[in-house]
């Protein structure tokens, strides 16, 4: 429908006849042929519903770019928010996580650490354990005992029962700990999928989308503007078809009688036209006759365009179902954009349980680090005491060894001593009978002579001295081996290369 397309409409009845024109003479144009276009051109401008909807689109359509834009702002400006606490929540979950691996780390180093100490105390234990002491150091009748046996082992239980408390208490502060990283984990796992759950890109702010809306919305103002247009050139040429078929004698009561027929053939179909023929025929002065030139103009018009009618209502149809689609497009992105705008509203209120979470996510990494460090000190000093204690059953042990020699050597001692007073013993007893045969001489050749009252103890025996053990300033008849015990040779010789020889008396 080139003049109807193209906005040429009946309006001036004077343009000049195309090459399609109808021949020459009006009257070749039937009254029914009239009739007919008339119908058809009032049965098109039922495509009015068509433009109405069109600029109900357009409306809806404008609504919801809108409502889009806004939204997609607010939740681009929300997300923006949200992925930087995101971030800052991250550096804090790193912070947690380092934390952790190095009190981890610290534990597992310091089980290594205990396992050898407690070996090491064990083994000197078990040293303690396998020592015999010699029954010579022990009263008759006692069993045999060890080394071990005359210390107290409570020391030994108490520092592993503190030990195991000390253990307990990290494995207690470790798993409070894991449990607060991971109630933050499913914390930031719930944020991040409350954030993930929509389309990738789905706002307008989006780089596809933030094109796509603009053109869906030009595209159907567009569509809808030239639907007006086409419903402009419809209303023209029905307008047109009415002045024709009133124009031409017996054309108004026929188009009466059709019309009558059409809404009796399409049950109730409305194609009315007696009062749109009553209405222009009111309007037009009875003294402003149409000349036959403009006549032959106007029916050329008329049947140009009513060759275009249909063309154009499927047309309108064309770009309403264009519009329909666009709005459905549109429509759909606008829903996508709702959708994230209630996902970023979702995620803003899990990011402010979170931020309410958060000094407890911080103060349990306080704790923890300072209940490590206490935990740690008490083990260390543990340690340090089970090293002592260790190094005294060491030393005690050696001390055993220095026992044995000492032992040895003041045997030693003690039978050289006795060794020197059997030596002096022997020579006063010589020097004794050497004095009792001068003293017999003596009074073989001069008692007869002297006078015994001279010198009263002139017939005494010579002082003899004696030599007895003391002990504790106390003498004793008894000799005991000055109260040493008599090991074997063995001992000794097996005690020597592991604390030295014994010095030499």
């Amino acid at each position: 429908m080139a003049s109807i397309k193209s906005q040429h409409s009946s309006a001036s009845v004077s343009r000049p006849t195309s090459q399609h024109g109808i021949p020459g003479s009006a009257d070749s144009v039937s009254v029914e042929t009239l009739v007919r276009h008339l119908l058809d051109a009032k049965r098109s401008l039922n495509s009015m519903g068509l433009v109405l909807r069109a600029n109900e689109l357009v409306h809806l359509a404008k609504e919801a770019h809108e409502e889009s834009v806004v939204l997609a702002a607010q939740s681009g400006f929300i997300r923006q928010g949200i992925n930087e606490q995101i971030r800052l929540l991250q550096h804090l979950r790193r912070s947690m996580n380092r934390t952790y691996d190095n009190g981890n780390r610290e534990f597992k180093q310091i089980i290594k650490t205990l396992d050898a100490a407690h070996g090491r105390l064990e083994d000197t234990i078990n040293l303690l354990r396998d020592r015999t002491v010699d029954s010579t150091f022990r009263p008759p009748g006692e069993g045999k005992k060890s080394l071990l046996d005359f210390i107290d082992e409570s020391q030994v239980e108490r520092i592993n029962d503190a030990l195991k408390e000390n253990i307990q208490s990290l494995q207690t502060i470790q798993k409070s700990f894991d449990g607060d990283l991971l109630r933050f984990d499913t914390d930031m796992r719930l944020l991040s999928k409350t954030l993930s759950g929509t389309p990738s890109s789905p706002s307008p702010s989006a780089s596809s989308s933030e094109h796509l809306l603009p053109r869906l919305f030009s595209s159907m103002i567009k569509n809808s503007q030239a639907m007006a247009h086409l419903l402009s050139s419809l209303t023209k040429h029905f307008d047109l078809c009415v002045t024709a078929v009133r124009t031409t004698e017996g054309g108004a009561a026929l188009a009466r009688i059709k019309a009558a027929e059409t809404v009796d053939s399409q049950s109730g179909v409305n194609v009315s036209i007696s009062g749109v023929i009553a209405e222009q025929e009111s309007h037009m002065p009875e003294d402003d006759p149409i000349s036959p030139e403009e006549r032959a103009q106007m029916l050329e018009v008329v049947m140009q365009d009513a060759s275009e009618v249909d063309d154009v209502v499927r047309e309108l149809n064309i770009r309403l179902q264009s519009m329909e689609a666009d709005f459905a497009s549109l429509d759909s992105q606008r829903n996508q954009v709702k959708t994230v705008y209630r996902s970023t509203i979702d995620a803003f209120r899990v990011l402010e349980d979170i931020g309410m979470r958060v000094p407890s996510y911080i103060s349990a990494e306080v704790e923890f680090r300072d209940r490590w460090d206490e935990e740690q000190s008490s083990i260390q000093e543990k340690l340090r005491e089970m090293d002592e204690l260790r190094i005294f059953y060491e030393s005690y042990s050696n001390s055993y060894d220095g026992l044995i020699l000492e032992v040895e050597r003041r045997r030693a001692l003690q039978e050289k001593v006795i060794s020197i007073w059997k030596k002096a013993k022997e020579s006063v007893d010589k020097l004794y009978e050497t004095d009792r045969k001068e003293r017999e001489l003596f009074r073989q050749e001069v008692a007869e002579y002297l006078p015994t009252d001279l010198w009263p103890g002139m017939d005494d025996d010579m002082v003899r001295w004696e030599i007895m053990p003391v002990r504790d300033g106390r003498s004793t008849r008894q000799y005991e081996g000055g109260n040493s015990p008599n090991l074997e040779g063995s001992v000794v010789e097996a005690t020597e290369p592991r604390y030295g020889p014994t010095s030499g008396v």
